[in-house]
């Protein structure tokens, strides 16, 4: 009777322990297939909210921060609306800024204004280009793997780390001058869209340190100027 119950209780213990067992975890997709999916969706995008940022200075690049709304539409290099944070030598100031048409409208915190020309590599039509912007680095990254899910501001996402070879990234920012790491947030939701880029800059001096930049992406193809 003894061994009757016993063998009773193991059986009961093994089946709640069976019930409670995690299910083995799907394979994840392959790192190619979601980076080309993402380019796919986002040679779709015609507008996207948008913040970036550098954690040091890039040559040629004063910007250390920039966020707003930016559109393919509504003029020859689309139009924007945002916040800067700009390094300019030594100093360091907040500018607000609108595009439209060939002119950069910036405001600073005292309400002066002034009104600059649209930079010919930094401007919504650049950014969105399949040979000059996002979807160019998306189609000329290489070593891809999909390393693990994450959260990306509330977006379920895989993240997938690449490379990126030196003339693939100065075409985009042309003050790097080197080979970069480089990896990608997708949706893990169809269509699959970029989330989140994260670009490491070898340093250029033995004494210096790597240089981060980040993108963060939402809002596609919401009208600029919506606050959705």
């Amino acid at each position: 009777m003894l061994r009757r119950r016993t063998a009773g209780v193991l059986a009961l213990v093994f089946a709640v322990s069976a019930a409670c067992s995690p299910a083995p975890e799907e394979p994840l997709p392959d790192g190619r297939a979601l980076v080309d999916a993402a380019e796919t969706s986002l040679n779709g995008v015609r507008s996207v909210r948008f913040d970036f940022s550098v954690s040091s200075t890039i040559p040629g690049l004063d910007i250390r921060e920039v966020k707003g709304q930016a559109s393919k539409d509504g003029g020859p290099h689309g139009t924007a609306i945002g916040q800067a944070d700009v390094q300019a030598s030594a100093d360091r100031f907040e500018l607000d800024y609108v595009l439209v048409g060939d002119t950069v409208f910036l405001t600073d915190k005292k309400g002066a204004q002034t009104q600059v020309p649209v930079p010919a590599d930094y401007n919504p039509m650049t950014m969105l280009d399949p040979e000059h912007g996002l979807p160019k680095l998306l189609a000329d990254a290489t070593a891809l793997k999909t390393e693990t899910k994450e959260d990306v501001l509330g977006v379920e996402a895989y993240r997938v780390t690449g490379e990126l070879a030196k003339n693939v990234i100065s075409d985009v920012i042309p003050g790097i001058q080197a080979d970069v790491d480089v990896k990608f947030w997708v949706t893990q939701a169809e269509p699959r869209n970029l989330v989140r880029v994260w670009i490491q800059v070898p340093p250029r001096q033995p004494n210096e340190g790597a240089i981060q930049l980040e993108l963060a992406l939402s809002d596609q193809n919401v009208p600029v100027g919506s606050n959705s």
